[in-house]
């Protein structure tokens, strides 16, 4: 078993700043941010949400996402993490800066790199204490783990006892085991990576790793809060980093994974303790080593540039990068389309778009032409209107039979616009490439 591929890390770090006698102003000026570019929007009367308002920290913006628990919550523009921030004289059971680190700062620029960055940024505002508050300490390993089932589990202490499992009969997906403060997470990597906004972040450093894509990966993960670290002496982020391997082997040692094979079925059931530690628990005890992961330090100035005030040159380059993205999967695009775009954009700043603003506020109509008996749709809005929607489709979804139709209606047309012709030309080439067409020359469409 010693040639299994494994990664050993942090997946989840959570901690708060302890402030100093300067944090009043630090704080009254991100109030004082947030209501200036409330009254923009309501100078012009503009509808405005959370996702509309920002703060600068020196050159680094801050996007608002809302506030709980007393704290106002931003994250950065790249969702490397998020930093809450409270009022010094309300709930002062907490610190008053709380952060958050995300799987994309993680595991692209790494831990000490986000840390020693925020604590540049608030250095005028915080002690050089940072208590933590909660750390999932992991470890990937390249191996089908869906063979265990909960019994094969033993504890040493009852509230550890609470198992749940997630899968079929046969194959397991998650077993969850204990609860907060302390808890085990075993569950299918590979699997979660399929809905997870993660998925070429953690692809990439996954191949970094040498491991196999094709192959299943899991992760084996406890997810400790502050009253477990306590039993430790752990209070610091100082105290945890220089802990992170006495932490994972004794969590390893608390929930073991025992190999059902090595006594009888009937000592199974009345005294599971009797078994033999599976192997591969022992190995992934014996091997961790998160000394490379705590390494992983990434240039502050660089990182600063990386996190720097949205600006024209970003928006430029998304700009680009998502037309490229829509032409590749197919999709018509003109200046005409884009420029409806650009005004039905414009037009929600006089709207919210939460879910109750997003009622219709128009009635789908079928209009039929007397000339030619032809029914198009139209959306009859409250002042009268009839608009005509957009309708788009991905032609490379569409079946053989439905891209011929669609290729068949296209071409009549086609001649009407520009528009209408590069609509034409998409089903086309998607026919061509199917080999769906006649690869003939007129000469030879003649004889026919």
């Amino acid at each position: 078993m010693n040639n299994i591929k494994k990664i050993y890390g942090i997946d989840t770090l959570y901690f708060f700043f302890e402030t100093n006698e300067n944090y009043d102003d630090l704080f009254l000026e991100i109030l004082d941010q947030l209501e200036d570019i409330k009254g923009k929007f309501q100078k012009k009367d503009i509808e405005f949400e959370n996702k509309d308002l920002y703060i600068n920290l020196k050159d680094m913006q801050l996007n608002f996402l809302g506030k709980q628990e007393g704290f106002y919550w931003f994250k950065d523009s790249n969702d490397f993490f998020r930093i809450g921030f409270k009022d010094k004289y309300k709930n002062r059971g907490l610190n008053d800066i709380r952060v958050q680190l995300q799987g994309n700062g993680i595991y692209t620029f790494g831990i000490s790199s986000i840390i020693k960055l925020l604590q540049e940024y608030l250095s005028d505002y915080i002690t050089s204490y940072v208590p933590v508050t909660r750390v999932d300490i992991n470890c990937f390993i390249q191996y089908d783990l869906s063979f265990i089932k909960k019994d094969m589990f033993v504890t040493r202490k009852r509230k550890y006892s609470t198992i749940n499992e997630i899968g079929d009969a046969n194959n397991t997906q998650t077993i969850y085991i204990g609860k907060e403060p302390f808890k085990l997470r075993i569950y299918n990597k590979s699997l979660e990576l399929k809905k997870s906004k993660k998925f070429e972040i953690m692809n990439e450093y996954f191949l970094n790793h040498n491991f196999n894509l094709e192959e299943t990966i899991f992760n084996v993960e406890f997810e400790l809060h502050r009253t477990h670290l306590k039993q430790f002496n752990i209070n610091s982020l100082d105290e945890l980093f220089a802990n992170l391997k006495n932490l994972f082997i004794s969590s390893m040692n608390e929930i073991k994974l025992i190999d059902v094979n090595s006594v009888s079925s009937a000592n199974l059931s009345n005294n599971k303790y009797q078994a033999e530690i599976h192997p591969l628990w022992n190995e992934i005890i014996n091997d961790f080593n998160i000394d490379e992961f705590m390494q992983n330090f990434f240039p502050i100035e660089r990182l600063k540039r990386k996190i720097s005030i949205y600006n024209e040159n970003k928006f430029e380059f998304e700009y680009i990068a998502l037309i490229r993205k829509a032409y590749i999967n197919n999709l018509t695009l003109d200046t005409e389309y884009l420029n409806e775009l650009y005004f039905k954009a414009k037009e929600t700043f006089n709207k919210t778009t939460t879910p109750k603003e997003l009622k219709k506020d128009y009635i789908e109509v079928d209009v039929i032409h007397e000339s030619t008996n032809e029914k198009e749709n139209f959306r009859l809005f409250k002042d009268g209107s009839l608009i005509k929607p957009l309708r788009t489709e991905t032609v490379a979804n569409l079946s053989d039979y439905e891209l011929l139709v669609y290729l068949d209606k296209t071409s009549e047309k086609q001649h009407l616009s520009t528009r209408d012709n590069h609509i034409y030309q998409v089903a086309y080439k998607e026919a061509q490439k199917r080999n769906l067409l006649l690869n003939i020359s007129s000469k030879e469409a003649m004889q026919f």
